[in-house]
Order: C-alpha cells, then sequence, then structure tokens
C-alpha cells in the first residue's frame, strides 16, 4: 500500500490548467508533481514538503522549509518562484494561520496563474453523526480529524479562505461521493444532503491583480 506521502492526487487532475510551472505545497514525496509532469500537463514541477528532500529525483525544484516560518518560505519563493500554478492539497488545515500561508502563496504566483486547494469538510456525516448522536469528538491517525489538524473548515469557511486580495474563486468542486452508503443517501434525498457526504472542497483560485 502507498503511504499517504506517496498517492498520486488523481482527483486534482482536471482542475490543473496546462502550464509551464507547478509549485506542489505539502506534496509529500511529489508524486503528484511527477505525474503531472508525465502527462504533459506541466513543464516543471516542484515540491515544498518536510519529507522531500529524499525523495527529489525526478523533481525541477523542491525544499523542504518549515510552512509555519515565513523567512524560510519567503527565501524559497523568492529563489524558485514565480509559478504558474500552486496547489495546496490537504495542507492548509494543519496550519497555525492558514490565510497567511495563502497570501504568502499567492504572491509567488503570476498574474493569471492559479492556486488549487483542497481541504477536508467537517460536515461530513461521520463527524456529525459522531458529535450529534454519540456526544464524541475522536481524533484519529488519518481522515477529516485527522489530530495534526489545527483548523477545520465547510464550504463557506474554504471560500472565504481562499478569497483573499488579489485572487478571483473561479470554481468550487464537491469531490465524489466515496461509499455506496452515502451514494444511496445522496439518492434517496435528492441530493439535499450532498454537503454531508462530501469528503473535500476543491477551489480554483486566479490571481487577478498585477
Amino acid at each position: 500500500m502507498q503511504s499517504y506521502h506517496s498517492n498520486i492526487r488523481h482527483d486534482i487532475v482536471p482542475l490543473v490548467p496546462e502550464c509551464a510551472r507547478l509549485l506542489d505545497v505539502g506534496g509529500g514525496t511529489g508524486a503528484t508533481a511527477r505525474h503531472l509532469k508525465e502527462i504533459g500537463r506541466v513543464r516543471e514541477a516542484g515540491v515544498l514538503d518536510a519529507v522531500v528532500a529524499s525523495h527529489a529525483e525526478g523533481l525541477d525544484f523542491w525544499s523542504d522549509a518549515n510552512l509555519e516560518n515565513p523567512a524560510e518560505i519567503e527565501g524559497f519563493l523568492a529563489d524558485a518562484g514565480p509559478f504558474d500554478a500552486v496547489l495546496m492539497l490537504d495542507v492548509l488545515e494543519h496550519l497555525v494561520d492558514p490565510w497567511a500561508a495563502v497570501d504568502r502563496l499567492s504572491r509567488a504566483v503570476k498574474p493569471g496563474g492559479v492556486l488549487v486547494a483542497s481541504l477536508p469538510n467537517v460536515r461530513h456525516i461521520s463527524v456529525v453523526k459522531d458529535l450529534v448522536l454519540r456526544g464524541r469528538w475522536n481524533y484519529g491517525d488519518s481522515g477529516i480529524l485527522d489530530r495534526t489538524h489545527l483548523r477545520f473548515f465547510v464550504k463557506d469557511t474554504v471560500v472565504e479562505l481562499m478569497d483573499r486580495p488579489g485572487l478571483a474563486i473561479e470554481n468550487v468542486v464537491r469531490s465524489d461521493i466515496a461509499t455506496p452508503r452515502a451514494r444511496l443517501l445522496n439518492g434517496l434525498t435528492l441530493g439535499l444532503l450532498r454537503e454531508f457526504v462530501t469528503m473535500h472542497y476543491f477551489v480554483v483560485a486566479r490571481r487577478v491583480d498585477g
């Protein structure tokens, strides 16, 4: 089984435009970045992640700088940027100040370039059911209540996080419904409970300032 850090995020590929240079923030060992190069979606790809140093082969640029250290991140972005696209896939919820991170990363995107974010939906039925019916809020090793998550979001606050100065929201996409039971629930309710069976929201924001 592939580790979490080595998964290819096939779910976001349709949201990534064809472009010259892409940075995957929190991209683990670089599996998604390399895949996007292999399929011709990007020409140059790099990763910013604490685990990437020993997996940098095949990447055009990389850094294991600490995302919570502004000086380290600004230094890397100044050296490696600017980029046509920046991915932030299930990483912002791990940060103390994800709003500042979005601002910082958006400045490393060329005017007209995009940021693509993926964030878990804490309104998912698995969380709501345990909280409302069982009075439980149990952290785990992975998933929406991953014990390393510092911030929690629903659809509106996902959009607010990405709706920063100089950015324009272009697209908000729900993840596919993951299980047959959830698909049945969504069908029986004619989609009225769609937000409760959505694991992630994907947001595409374009840099519109000069």
